[in-house]
């Protein structure tokens, strides 16, 4: 079943997770930005005793002129019927394992049955997969792997795509100052992982999720890999950390951890935490965040939409004091 609304022109746009930490703001950038926008949606996920935070997102999306299709990637009749009311796919599938991106080969098989789909945007949003996979630890290597199969099926389909690379977000690297074992600024003591060599890329959901969006009706970026890569954002973590003892007032004991040091931490943490150590580690020692752009492949989102004003990471911090 479909509930159908009254929108405005533009390319109708297919979000599926659009419920997720990704997923919610791509979403609403969709709707910022006038698409016809359709989620996907499992009937059992949408029901309010089920998920009442999830029912309460969907009811709010809905009052803001979105449109639910019920239907399951593990469907593939209601998956190609949703696909056929899209002119654009987004995915933002979660990224706690492979099984979900690995999921989205089934969406680009129902893409090449639907046959109208003009642009695909699988879920990436991190470091660029093809250029991360050698120097990565588990288990981060192996959803890695994942995403990079995904990219090899689009393309073996001849589906038009846009991969998007925006490395870091905000809302989960930043609160935490780089150190994905806390959920908070830290009090007294400080965790630095690497040195100052190598630099992370911090970018906000919103941004990130407006870049999508932008790029889906932009044919400099067709069968392309987008960057997104503010150099305001462009930071080590021990850079991260004194920027926030300066705005804080407070000095912190920092604790330096070595590459080796790092990688027995993923080696024992259980998962996601391994994952996202892992990926600390791919970004620190591999140096995935600093590879320069082939244009013949590539595109970097700060040049092409001048007009953004990315969220700084010294902006985002004083939201925290």
């Amino acid at each position: 079943m479909t509930k159908t609304t009254t929108t405005s022109s533009g390319s109708r746009i297919l979000v599926i997770g659009g419920t997720g930490i990704i997923g919610r703001h791509i979403v609403q950038a969709s709707l910022n930005a006038g698409h016809p926008t359709l989620l996907l949606v499992r009937p059992a996920a949408a029901a309010a005793d089920v998920d009442p935070d999830k029912a309460k997102l969907l009811a709010a999306f809905e009052a803001s002129g979105a449109t639910i299709v019920y239907g399951d990637m593990n469907d593939h009749e209601s998956l190609v019927a949703a696909i056929k009311q899209a002119d654009v796919v987004i995915s933002a599938v979660g990224h706690r394992g492979t099984v979900e991106l690995d999921g989205q080969l089934k969406v680009v098989e129902a893409i090449k049955e639907a046959g109208n789909v003009k642009r695909f945007v699988p879920s990436e949003y991190g470091c660029d997969v093809e250029q991360a996979e050698d120097g990565t630890l588990e288990p981060a290597r192996s959803i890695i792997a994942a995403k990079a199969r995904v990219r090899e099926a689009v393309r073996a389909a001849g589906i038009p795509y846009t991969f998007i690379c925006s490395y870091w977000a905000h809302g989960f690297m930043l609160p935490r100052l780089g150190d994905p074992l806390v959920d908070r600024p830290p009090a007294t003591t400080a965790t630095v992982y690497g040195d100052d060599t190598q630099r992370a890329i911090f970018v906000d959901e919103k941004d990130m999720s407006a870049v999508a969006i932008k790029a889906v009706d932009d044919a400099r970026v067709l069968n392309k890999i987008l960057y997104v890569r503010p150099p305001a954002n462009k930071l080590s973590l021990g850079q991260l950390v004194r920027l926030w003892e300066k705005k804080s007032g407070k000095t912190l004991e920092k604790c330096y951890v070595s590459d080796q040091q790092l990688a027995k931490k993923v080696q024992e943490a259980p998962f996601p935490v391994n994952f996202q150590l892992a990926m600390v580690h791919s970004t620190l020692v591999a140096g995935v965040c600093e590879q320069t752009i082939n244009p013949a492949v590539g595109a970097e989102a700060t040049e092409l939409y001048p007009e953004m004003d990315f969220l700084t990471v010294d902006d985002f911090l004083d939201g925290l004091l």
